[in-house]
């Protein structure tokens, strides 16, 4: 057990380095998974046009004629075609936004430094060599863009850092566009500059093309090697070594090792047709079929892995999207979804597998276990019918893809295992800061707390903002993952609860359960505050009216918390009217709860509401109290019944001094204003005595009960009022 443990951690440890989550890779991941609406795109298109079976090939040229492919020709030309250009706008946009988030008071239009970044590419890029431009624009071209990005967007926004080069026009009645236009002219200008000027002292030193050079680097080893097992083995550890790297390797191999691999399986059909021994081993046919299943990095085997041990959600749903074009052996929505390019975790298994799966097949043709796959089949051909049809109908051909992809599945599933790890941690780390962001009462530029960051703490946020209104818009009556507890506030004298707060959860499916502050300041960001605020109400008062009928008096209310933002709707007081009527609930039956922050300010326009909703009958209480936000003076203009004492003064009581002068005014205060208290956070008894030898006598905290389900409520009600004393 200690010996898998520690092969477990340093495996973790290879797979996942520090350097795998800097700032540039994760912006550079982020710029790939922008794309995928384009990858999937295309990957339909090329199914369209290349779906295995011969009948569907006759059909649609019956159907449409010579050209019928052209259809989905454009659509692979405007997507995968010119992947570069997406994924080269994305990650610089994503760097630049990086920045920003960093240096908020420098910050610089995103869009301007991916139009850098573009511009910079074309610099660079060659529009007049034996491949041509819309070659280099597609997935041949993707690992140079990376690099331009990189180092364009670095340099870019270096030089926007630097005074001297800033342009400003400050002009009233300009449009915002304008002076983030000449704040980033000179920068520009001196990037496209610098690219131009190294682009041609690099063509004078080696009278190539970075992208010619590149090409050249990644063929050299076929040119010295020979035609063998180990060019299988070679093509294979170079072609995913340079999917790692965003290049698509078998297209950029392709015009060198076609030739080599077709010479080798025609060899061996002469060496067959004559009786003789067959020369080669490894040929393409044998790397397609037994081997790439599901595309480059044996996906096929990622995806069953990822669909039987992966406990992340985000994985699986992926690994389903995944499956029916992995069946086909196309595997772009996985490869930018996960993404594997620059993803270490899944650099080893996704070279590794492939290799193992050469072997296995090669001994088993070498044995004679399997028949020598001399038919050619359709790259798309499905695994199973593919081993079946170029083995001459030999089921050993089926049994030989079932054998490599249980093998390849064992090989990614501690991987798989590793990768649920490695994200969950960042999950925690991330909502960890997010909780801070969401206590935090500071907003950013565009006035929201977290929903505009583009850290792991944005993404986090607009995840959870995207499926809390998803849950609010599509189940409004039973929101999903959303629920209710309440927690009871007790008066000590007689020893009967005399409210309940209602206070909102979420349990989300992926993350688990969120904690209230995030889910509200989510809520905020997204503008649907008003939908989680009529949710809570309503479901609220639902419970509160199956405690009427269960017999529980009038005089026990039940509040609700309210956020700045749904008071400054004015048609709060009519929706709570309306929900009044509809469960029949007389107005002291609903409380609501403001914050200090919110409430105490007689000068604010939500103040007015406040107003309106106590003079419907509503008590209004103040939570909260005593963090240090306002003075107790203002509490004599603002309409307010309950002021509940916060944890700040409550949970240092017993020891503090300075707490026990401060809960001593406000119980005076509040005491000639006919305002109640009531104490948040009492958890234990000597808690309880000294507040109440300071005049409080209603607490809401653990020492009485933890907040509870609306059944557990009702018992707990039920046996508080009802026993003696």
């Amino acid at each position: 057990m200690r010996i898998a443990r520690f092969l477990t951690d340093k495996l973790r440890k290879l797979a996942a380095p520090e350097w795998a989550f800097s700032p540039t890779l994760i912006a550079v991941r982020n710029g790939f998974l922008l794309c995928l609406p384009i990858v999937a795109a295309g990957v339909l298109a090329v199914l369209v046009n290349n779906f295995p079976l011969p009948w569907y090939q006759e059909e649609m040229l019956r159907l449409f004629g010579d050209n019928w492919k052209s259809f989905g020709g454009l659509v692979w030309q405007g997507t995968l075609g010119i992947i570069t250009i997406p994924t080269l706008v994305g990650t610089s946009y994503h760097m630049a936004m990086q920045q920003n988030h960093a240096r908020p008071l420098h910050s610089t239009n995103p869009v301007i430094a991916g139009m850098v970044a573009v511009a910079s590419l074309f610099i660079i890029i060659p529009m007049h060599d034996d491949y041509g431009l819309m070659y280099w624009l597609g997935t041949p071209g993707l690992f140079v863009a990376i690099l331009v990005a990189i180092t364009s967007t670095r340099l870019f926004l270096w030089l926007v850092g630097s005074e001297r080069l800033r342009i400003r026009i400050y002009s009233e009645g300009l449009d915002t566009a304008i002076p983030q236009a000449f704040f980033c002219l000179l920068p520009g200008i001196l990037t496209l500059l610098v690219f131009a000027l190294l682009y041609g002292i690099f063509f004078r030193l080696t009278g190539s093309t970075l992208h010619q050079f590149v090409h050249d680097c990644i063929l050299y080893p076929f040119g010295i090697i020979q035609n063998n097992i180990n060019t299988g083995a070679v093509y294979l550890f170079i072609t995913h070594l340079l999917w790692f790297f965003g290049i698509h390797g078998p297209n950029i191999l392709d015009p060198l090792t076609h030739g080599m691999f077709d010479t080798a399986l025609q060899a061996n059909q002469a060496a067959k047709a004559a009786g003789q021994p067959l020369p080669h081993l490894i040929t393409k046919q044998v790397l397609d079929v037994f081997v790439s299943m599901g595309g480059s990095g044996s996906s096929l085997c990622l995806i069953i892995a990822l669909l039987m041990g992966s406990k992340n959600n985000n994985s699986r749903r992926l690994a389903k999207i995944s499956l029916v074009p992995g069946m086909f052996n196309i595997n772009e929505i996985l490869l930018f979804g996960l993404p594997i390019i620059l993803n270490p975790i899944f650099l080893i298994p996704f070279i590794c597998v492939p290799l193992a799966l050469m072997a296995t097949s090669a001994l088993a043709i070498h044995f004679g276990l399997v028949p020598y796959p001399m038919q050619v089949v359709e790259w798309t051909t499905p695994p199973l019918l593919g081993g079946f049809a170029t083995t001459s109908g030999s089921p050993a051909g089926i049994a030989l893809q079932l054998f490599n992809l249980a093998i390849g599945t064992l090989i990614y599933l501690p991987f798989v295992r590793i990768s649920d790890d490695v994200k969950t941690e960042r999950q925690k780390q991330a909502m960890g800061k997010l909780m801070d962001v969401a206590c935090n009462n500071q907003v950013g530029p565009g006035g929201k707390k977290c929903l505009d960051r583009d850290d792991e703490v944005g993404v986090l946020a607009r995840v959870l903002a995207y499926d809390l209104q998803t849950a609010l818009t599509r189940h409004h009556e039973d929101a999903v993952g959303l629920f209710l507890e309440y927690q009871p506030q007790v008066d000590s004298r007689p020893g009967r609860v005399m409210g309940m707060e209602a206070l909102v959860r979420w349990r989300h499916p992926g993350y688990g359960n969120i904690p209230a502050p995030i889910l509200i300041a989510v809520a905020e960001d997204g503008d649907f505050i008003d939908d989680l605020g009529l949710w809570v109400l309503r479901t609220a008062c639902k419970e509160r009216a199956r405690w009427h009928e269960a017999g529980i008096a009038a005089d026990l209310k039940t509040s609700v918390n309210a956020s700045v933002r749904q008071l400054m709707n004015d048609r709060l007081p009519e929706v709570i009217q309306s929900c009044l009527e509809e469960y029949r609930l007389e107005p002291r039956m609903i409380g609501v709860e403001v914050t200090e922050s919110v409430a105490i300010d007689p000068e604010a326009p939500h103040t007015r509401i406040l107003q309106r909703i106590h003079d419907m009958g509503l008590i209004i209480s103040i939570d909260d109290f005593g963090a240090g936000h306002s003075s107790l003076i203002y509490l004599k203009y603002f309409p307010v019944d309950i002021l509940k004492i916060d944890q700040a003064l409550s949970k240092d009581v017993v020891h503090n001094k300075v707490c026990s002068e401060v809960i001593t005014t406000i119980v005076e205060l509040c005491r000639s204003l006919d305002i109640k208290i009531v104490v948040e956070y009492t958890e234990n008894r000597e808690q309880i005595e000294v507040l109440q030898d300071l005049g409080c006598y209603i607490f809401q905290g653990y020492f009485y009960s933890k907040p509870l389900k609306g059944e557990q409520a009702l018992a707990y009600i039920q046996h508080m009022n009802e026993s003696p004393g």
